[in-house]
């Protein structure tokens, strides 16, 4: 009998979170391990690598940038690609991924420490962050200016969604990628904000599907 699939995976990673959400949306029984931010020796260990996510499937490690391709191998329903719009999908994940997350990460960051899991967690997530983004006192000066551009972006979003529940009008890669990109705000414990509420309505359809 083939065991579980085993994903690991970190609460504040957006492409953790579209992982678990395809997973879901294909009906897969899964277990999740989480990774610490500061201690990666069990995934190594396990995987020989260090980046989350990393799906093990019957033995067979799948690292992140693979996930998606190879859920539809083994699950071809439901599709990520519906109507065959592989390209459009994808595109639309990697926007989210790699310009949208972006602009929630840097209004959330330094909200973030509160959920992490202990002092040491905290500590060298702070760390990290600083060094890669500047003084700490600085970025929560500027939060004003990253959530104005945050919402711009968020409203790109808000605009695809006029008269349709999902993305592409059906479920896909691009709701789970987008999705992802905007957890962080809702993992640091903000709501959508008001004047999006189509995308409210679309993050809650996400989060329900079992």
């Amino acid at each position: 009998m083939a065991s579980r699939p085993l994903l690991y995976s970190m609460d504040i990673s957006h492409y953790c979170v579209a992982a678990d959400r395809m997973l879901v949306f294909k009906g897969v029984e899964f277990d999740t391990r989480y990774v610490p931010y500061h201690d990666k020796r069990e995934l190594i260990k396990a995987t020989g690598q260090d980046y989350v996510p990393t799906l093990i499937w019957d033995g067979k490690t799948v690292l992140w940038y693979d996930i998606p391709d190879f859920l539809e191998a083994q699950r071809p329903k439901p599709t990520l690609y519906p109507w065959g719009q592989k390209g459009l999908a994808a595109t639309l994940e990697n926007w989210g991924h790699q310009v949208l997350e972006e602009r929630v990460w840097r209004y959330v960051v330094t909200k973030i420490p509160p959920v992490l899991k202990d002092d040491f967690e905290r500590w060298v997530f702070e760390e990290m962050q600083t060094r890669a983004r500047g003084p700490w006192h600085v970025l929560e000066m500027r939060r004003e200016e990253f959530r104005q551009d945050m919402n711009k972006h968020l409203a790109m979003v808000e605009a695809i969604l006029q008269g349709r529940d999902w993305i592409l009008g059906e479920p896909s890669l691009a709701d789970f990628g987008i999705y992802g990109s905007v957890s962080p705000l809702l993992t640091a414990g903000e709501k959508v904000p008001d004047e999006f509420p189509r995308l409210a309505a679309w993050v809650a359809r996400v989060q329900k599907l079992r």
